[in-house]
Parts: C-alpha cells; structure tokens; sequence
C-alpha cells in the first residue's frame, strides 16, 4: 500500500502531503508557481520538511487498524500543489511577435498591402498627413455651366486683343492726330514738339499702359481656364437619399 508523506515548496516553504506513487513527478506551488521535482523523504535536501504522520493516523495505529488510504490527486491541488508534465512550458501559450505580420491601417484597422505602404488601400487613409479623402455626391456639369464659368476668362482675352488692335491703330495715326496740334512746336525738317510730346513718347506711354492693364487679364484668364477650369462642384442633398 502507499504511503504519504510531506514535501515542501523549497521557495515558499508550503507543505503538501503527497504519496511516494508521486516520486519524480514534478509539482507546481499554488502559492508562489514555483517548479520543483517530488523527492522522497530519504532523498529530500537538509532543511527540507520530515515525513508527518496526520493525526489520523496516530489513532489507528493506536487501536491497530489499517492506515487510511493516500489522499487522492485533487486532494493534494487543494492543499496547494499541482502536478505538471516533463514538457511543460509556461511560455506555449504566450502571444508572440510575428515578422510576417501586416501592419494595419490606423482608420478601419485592415491590413496594408505592405510594411512600407502609405495608404490604406481600404479606405484611403494616409498614415503621414493623417488624412483621409473626403467622398461625396456631386451633380455633373452642363455645358451652360461651363461657359458660363468660362466666359469672364473669354472676355479677358477678346479684351487684351481689342488693346493690341487699338495700339496698332495708334501707332499709325499718332503723327496724323500731333500735326497741327497745340504740342507741334516748329513744322519741319525736321519737326518739333513741345515738351518732348513726340509720337514716339506717346507710343512708349501707351505701350506700357496696355501692358499694366493686360498683367491682371492675363492671370485671372490663366486661374479660370488652366488652373481652375471647372466650376464648383454642386454637392448632392442626402435628404434624396434617406
């Protein structure tokens, strides 16, 4: 028949009894976790817990009656200890770190297509500006609304070029309108004018007057037919949707 005897927990010093069918096996304090191998009573270190007979069986010796049997198993993982296997391994279970894992997009969680990827191919979130594309319902444009977008940038350039005519016909009958006017000075050879008002100093004040006007035409007609060459975009009530 078996016979038990105690064992203690050589961090916390629990005491446990166990039988010798536990010899070699090794146990788990519940108190501290600790790992330690069942030794016999004979075999145990110096310090170690000495065999203990139970109260128990001090009476049945006594009166000469048989010794109760070995506490069962699940008696001895209520006094504190817990039988494991060789292999056991407190780490099998334990959540690793994955280098072939996917990083996932910080907006809707779903895994980029790479670890060098920028936007979310999910949802389009962009993990450096930390935006994310506004979506929305718009209305097409119509060709009325395209012309009418374009049309203050077409009367800029019928405007720019109604000036380069203009000075054109300047140039040709400025000397026509100067001769006997208040600015001729002596009729020629060779002939002269008052203050320095030649044609030739009319025509340099008109040229740089059509250029200071033309500066403005000509960006706002870049602005709205390059750069902005669409009108803004009319967005779709969600009233028609509910």
């Amino acid at each position: 028949m078996a016979t038990t005897f105690v064992i203690a927990c050589p961090e916390c010093e629990k005491q446990v009894k166990v039988s010798d069918e536990h010899v070699g096996k090794k146990v788990r304090c519940k108190g501290c976790g600790h790992i330690f191998p069942v030794q016999a009573p004979g075999d145990a270190p110096r310090g170690a817990a000495k065999t203990a007979i139970p109260p128990g069986a001090r009476k049945t010796q006594a009166t000469g009656s048989a010794p109760p049997p070995p506490p069962p198993a699940a008696e001895s993982e209520q006094s504190g200890y817990k039988f494991v296997d060789d292999d056991y391994d407190p780490n099998k279970y334990t959540v690793t770190e994955d280098e072939s894992t996917l990083p996932r997009c910080p907006f809707c969680a779903h895994e980029m297509s790479s670890h060098d990827a920028r936007i979310c191919l999910n949802c389009g979130y962009d993990t450096i500006k930390r935006t994310r594309p506004e979506v929305k319902q718009v209305y097409g444009h119509t060709f009325g609304e395209l012309f009418l977008w374009w049309l203050p940038a077409i009367m800029c350039i019928l405007t720019m070029i109604g000036m380069l005519v203009w000075y054109l016909f300047f140039w040709g009958l400025i000397e026509e309108w100067l001769d006997e006017s208040l600015f001729m000075d002596e009729k020629g050879p060779p002939t002269t004018y008052l203050a320095g008002m030649s044609p030739g100093m009319f025509r340099l004040y008109h040229a740089l007057l059509i250029v200071f006007l033309s500066v403005p035409l000509v960006r706002f007609t870049y602005k709205r037919l390059v750069k902005n060459y669409k009108p803004p975009e009319t967005k779709i009530k969600d009233e028609l949707f509910r």
